[in-house]
């Protein structure tokens, strides 16, 4: 039985809601309960819709998985937002989750919470909306968890030139006041190597 709302409003939503994961066709068409040919037909249709209605948003194929992305305009705006962003103060949360990932990447998901002790999927959101991390591909484990890894903007917002010059921890130190007083101040450690040259 068809659905109520359109196929490209259901397509939609769904993309939106998986955001950078994508969706196989295989799991549109399980999903709408269509053949996978009729979900290929649909998938079309929605990409001329974005073209056609100037909206900022484009369809996208990859290895077999569609993505809703935004168009390539908007970028430079997008960049500055999440620049913006990154200079803001992190939570405690968000520190704890990005020194975790610092120490031991590349990282999942699954690997952070155990640490943690807590989910941490919205502190993730936070760290790759702030441009602090970004993924790593995925695990050779079962199940394929996706991984990752800090940035060069988590370099430079953090004062450092590489990975290497990250304070000398013990990972069961990592969230102890030492760790805490890394993130806190990053400003300091470039400071400290300019004093140092």
């Amino acid at each position: 039985m068809k659905p109520l709302l359109s196929y490209e409003t259901i397509i939609e939503s769904l993309l939106f809601v998986v955001g950078e994961e994508g969706m196989e066709v295989r799991a549109l068409a399980e999903t709408l309960d269509i053949s996978e040919a009729a979900a290929r037909e649909q998938l079309t249709k929605l990409e001329i819709s974005f073209n056609d209605s100037g909206r900022p948003f484009q369809l996208i194929e990859s290895a077999g998985v569609y993505k809703l992305v935004t168009i390539p305009d908007v970028s430079p705006y997008i960049q500055r937002y999440v620049g913006t962003m990154a200079e803001q103060a992190l939570s405690r949360a968000a520190m704890e989750t990005l020194v975790i990932i610092a120490y031991k990447q590349p990282v999942t998901r699954a690997d952070i919470e155990e640490v943690r002790g807590v989910k941490v999927e919205r502190v993730i959101h936070t760290l790759l909306s702030k441009g602090l991390i970004e993924s790593a591909g995925r695990a050779k484990t079962l199940g394929r968890a996706k991984l990752y890894r800090t940035t060069e903007h988590f370099l430079d917002h953090f004062g450092f030139n590489s990975l290497d010059e990250l304070p000398p921890l013990t990972f069961e130190d990592e969230l102890s006041d030492e760790g805490d007083l890394f993130f806190a101040e990053p400003a300091r450690h470039s400071q400290d190597r300019l004093e140092k040259d």
